[in-house]
């Protein structure tokens, strides 16, 4: 009888710690993440679960509900008190990637046709003299790729100057831009066709890797670019009878598209690029004009 005595009286501190270790778990929990705080309760069948956001403003530390959760018997009900931010990360395969688009260009323009290049349709140009100039205001770049490709696009603004080769000028007559030569005895010493044009490009960029000792990298793009009209006009300088300088302005709009495209494409390294462009699209309107098509060779600096 002693011994059971003594083995009840050994076994008390075992029956307490299993009795700690069965004890259940507390009906509210608080777990903390960042600046949050998630509180879970239980109360019978039921679960709530709130949500705090904490904040520090002016050395104060305040916490606000912004969410709240009842669920039970299957059902739950929801309450967001508000809406703060939402971050979506897009993916990125180049996050510096520096489109070719924005800057200052200037090149030689010219027409083309069936016969090849100047010379069509009855219109020759002064190729030295007849310029286009580009100002590109905005670009925009969308890297979709690892190997460095990108779809750039952006605004510009060109100003082309078609200077003419012979004493004659543009001219709407009838519905028709023809060619109108000089008056007798009267010889141009300028004849110009001027356009101004808004420009919007699609292109396809590549760009070689980007090296730790930071050279420039080669690019090469290409696409297509949309042109509008916005002011066009058919200007001469001359000397009149009396020995006089004039500067006359002919006519303006003659029957020019007021929308095509270009085909574009360009190539350089860091900075600096050349371009070249052609218009698959007459410059005139069908049949109210001669059928060229504009094309231009220059080089651009990129900003």
């Amino acid at each position: 009888m002693k011994k059971l005595v003594l083995i009840m009286i050994a076994c008390i501190p075992t029956l307490g710690l299993l009795a700690a270790e069965v004890e259940p778990m507390p009906a509210d929990t608080i777990v903390k993440f960042n600046n949050k705080s998630i509180e879970v309760s239980e109360n019978g069948d039921r679960m709530k679960v709130k949500v705090y956001e904490y904040t520090d403003e002016d050395g104060a530390v305040e916490n606000e509900l912004v969410f709240e959760g009842h669920y039970r018997n299957g059902q739950s009900y929801e309450r967001r008190k508000h809406f703060k931010s939402l971050s979506i990360t897009i993916p990125s395969w180049d996050n510096k990637f520096d489109p070719h688009w924005a800057g200052f260009g200037m090149g030689f323009a010219n027409f083309s046709g069936q016969n090849g290049v100047n010379d069509v349709d009855g219109v020759s140009l002064r190729s030295s003299s007849s310029l286009e100039y580009n100002l590109n205001f905005m670009e925009f770049a969308y890297p979709f790729s690892q190997y460095r490709w990108a779809v750039v696009t952006g605004v510009g603004l060109r100003w082309s100057r078609y200077r003419l080769d012979m004493d004659a000028h543009f001219q709407e007559i009838n519905g028709i831009t023809v060619l109108v030569p000089a008056p007798e005895g009267i010889s141009y010493k300028t004849s110009k066709l001027n356009i101004t044009s808004l420009t919007v490009p699609v292109l396809l960029e590549w760009q070689s890797t980007r090296h730790r000792r930071k050279t420039p990298r080669l690019f090469v793009s290409g696409g297509v670019e949309a042109v509008v009209k916005t002011i066009s006009s058919s200007k001469i300088i001359y000397y009149d009878l009396d020995g006089r300088k004039r500067k006359d302005k002919m006519d303006r709009g003659m029957n020019i598209r007021p929308v095509t495209m270009d085909f574009l494409l360009q190539f350089g390294v860091g900075c600096i690029g050349v371009y070249a462009k052609y218009s698959p699209m007459g410059l005139f309107e069908k049949d109210k004009g001669p059928k060229v098509h504009p094309v231009s060779l220059g080089f651009h600096l990129h900003i």
